[in-house]
């Protein structure tokens, strides 16, 4: 975490990196992270509308209409037998939850393909890079993220992330990031020797992140995927404030801040 800087009169300031997707899309999510995802909260939904007139009053222009709304949730927890996972988001399996989004969700009033809106996805990542800058005994995490509403600074360019996959003109979808909430060891989970939270954060009404920077770089550098991922400058004011710093973000490109691990999902480097 960086240090406490003056900002003038009494103001105290200091910045917190907090790492972030830049989009909430389930297709992507599914993409970058795959089997490495142990739990995830997804849901999508979409209304139609038949209209048809009343013969007897076609005159004065009378019509019934009926709507049909359309529903889709995911709620997956990965359950083992053993040291086996039974229910590992594979390829095929991943293939099969979009066939199902497709089949449910589709309709002539969308140009790109059904989507689900991620709420929350855990994934489990085995790195040595995070182990070197942690107390870690291993080198395996439980890293969670949770979508929050996009803040004024990075609104747009999320939504310029996304255009392609319509989410927010086409399916409706609220401009939300996914931003890193806890990075706990994993081992730590099933043992009483140490709590093993070596990065937590409450989300936006949390002043007090606890994100250490050597950490944070490192998992934007390695986890995070391309083009959607980022460290976003938090500034505490007066332990009162927290916000994405816009001048921080002044002439940055997002596209250029993002990590490059899309293709080292579950390796040690």
């Amino acid at each position: 975490m960086s240090e406490s800087t003056p900002t003038g009169g009494d103001g105290r300031e200091r910045t917190v990196q907090i790492p972030s997707l830049l989009t909430n899309s389930l297709r992507c999510v599914l993409d970058v992270f795959g089997s490495n995802i142990i739990q995830l909260t997804a849901h999508g939904s979409v209304e139609t509308a038949n209209s048809t007139p009343v013969e007897e009053l076609r005159r004065y222009n009378v019509s019934r209409e009926q709507r049909t709304h359309h529903r889709l949730s995911l709620d997956y927890e990965q359950i083992y037998s053993g040291e086996e996972p039974l229910n590992p988001l594979t390829d095929d399996a991943c293939e099969q939850i979009l066939a199902e989004a497709e089949a449910v969700l589709d309709s002539e009033s969308i140009m790109v393909e059904p989507d689900l809106a991620v709420t929350s996805v855990t994934i489990r990542i085995r790195d040595d890079q995070l182990q070197e800058v942690t107390p870690a005994q291993t080198p395996e995490f439980d890293l969670l993220f949770v979508a929050d509403p996009a803040e004024p600074p990075v609104r747009e360019p999320t939504k310029r992330l996304n255009v392609d996959r319509g989410l927010y003109r086409d399916l409706g979808f609220n401009v939300t990031n996914l931003n890193l909430r806890s990075v706990v060891e994993t081992q730590t989970k099933y043992t009483e020797q140490s709590d093993g939270r070596y990065l937590s954060w409450r989300g936006p009404d949390d002043i007090r992140p606890q994100s250490p920077k050597r950490l944070a770089i490192r998992i934007n550098e390695y986890i995070l995927p391309d083009n959607v991922g980022m460290l976003k400058p938090y500034t505490v004011i007066d332990d009162r404030v927290l916000e994405v710093s816009e001048e921080d973000l002044d002439d940055v490109n997002i596209s250029e801040t993002a990590g490059t691990a899309s293709s080292q999902m579950g390796g040690d480097e």
